[in-house]
C-alpha cells in the first residue's frame, strides 16, 4: 500500500535560505537563493498557484540515466536525482548531464550504507567525500540530502546539520526497490497512484523499469495539468533548517509511519 503525507500548502515568502540548526555554524551567503519578482510586483512561489510534483530518482547515476534523461526532456519534465559519491566518481560525465538537463543534484552518501550503524566520523565522510565530488564534478554544492533506506538518527541529523543540508527523505514511493515489484505496468500504476499536489515521490534510476515506466506516468500527469519540478522549486518560499527534513505537514511534523527500508544498497 503507498501511504502518504500531509503537504502543507507553501507560503508566499520570496526567499529560500538555510539556516543553522543548533550547534552549527552559520550558512555561507551562497546558500542564499532569492526569487526575483517583477519591480513592483510580489514575488510569489510558482507550486503555490501552481499544480507541481517532484520526481526524485535515487542512487544513480546509472547505465539507465541517458535514457531517463531524454524521457525528462521530452515532457519537459526537472526531477532532483539524490546520487552517490562512488557512482558520480564513476560516471562524471552522466553526471554532468543531470545538471546540464536543469535538473537538481542532491547527496545520497558515498556508498549506500546504513548510516545508523556508523560512527559520527564515518557519517560525515560518507556524506562530505560525496558533498567534495559533486562540487568538483559539477560546480555545483547540494543543498539536499536523502539518507539510504530513510534511516536517521540524532548523529546522522547532527552531521547533516553541519554540513549544512536540509533532509528530503520523500513523501510517498513507488516501492520499485522491492523486487518482486519490478514490472513497468505495476510501476507505472504505483506512480500514478502515488501523485498528488506537492508530492515528493521516491524511485529509483537504477531500476530500469521505473525508467520505462516514465512516458506513460509523465503524459499521464501532464495531462492532469501537474508541472514536474526539482525539490528545491516545490519547497520554494519556505524557510528550511540544515538537519531537518522536507516537507512538513500541516502541524509542521513528519509523519513516521511511512517506511521507505528495502535491502541494502537498493533504496
Amino acid at each position: 500500500m503507498l501511504l502518504r503525507h500531509t503537504i502543507p500548502a507553501l507560503t508566499a515568502c520570496a526567499t529560500l535560505v538555510l539556516l543553522p540548526a543548533a550547534g552549527a555554524q552559520a550558512a555561507p551567503m551562497d546558500t542564499k537563493v532569492t526569487v526575483k519578482a517583477a519591480p513592483g510586483k510580489k514575488a510569489v512561489p510558482f507550486c503555490e498557484t501552481h499544480k507541481c510534483i517532484a520526481l526524485t530518482f535515487d542512487d544513480g547515476p546509472s547505465d539507465n540515466t541517458t535514457k531517463l534523461l531524454a524521457t525528462l526532456k521530452k515532457y519537459k519534465a526537472k526531477a532532483t536525482f539524490f546520487v552517490m559519491g562512488s557512482r558520480v566518481k564513476k560516471h562524471p560525465v552522466l553526471t554532468k548531464n543531470i545538471v546540464k538537463g536543469g535538473h537538481e543534484l542532491g547527496n545520497h552518501t558515498w556508498s549506500h550504507p546504513w548510516l545508523t550503524d556508523l560512527t559520527p566520523a564515518e557519517i560525515y565522510k560518507e556524506i562530505n567525500e560525496t558533498q567534495k565530488l559533486i562540487k568538483k564534478t559539477t560546480g555545483k554544492t547540494p543543498t539536499l540530502f536523502r539518507a539510504p533506506g530513510g534511516l536517521t538518527d540524532d548523529d546522522v541529523n547532527a552531521v547533516v546539520a553541519k554540513l549544512k543540508l536540509a533532509q528530503i527523505p520523500g513523501t510517498v514511493a513507488t516501492k520499485d526497490y522491492v523486487k518482486d515489484y519490478r514490472d513497468v505496468a505495476f510501476l507505472t500504476t504505483a506512480a500514478l497512484e502515488a501523485a498528488g499536489k506537492n508530492a515528493v515521490v521516491l524511485m529509483h534510476e537504477t531500476v530500469k523499469e521505473t525508467v520505462d515506466s516514465m512516458p506513460k506516468v509523465l503524459s499521464t500527469l501532464a495531462k492532469e495539468g501537474y508541472y514536474f519540478v526539482t525539490v528545491s522549486k516545490l519547497l520554494e518560499g519556505q524557510t528550511l533548517v540544515p538537519g531537518e527534513s522536507y516537507p512538513k505537514n500541516e502541524t509542521g511534523e513528519l509523519d513516521d509511519d511511512d517506511d521507505f527500508s528495502g535491502p541494502a544498497g537498493e533504496v
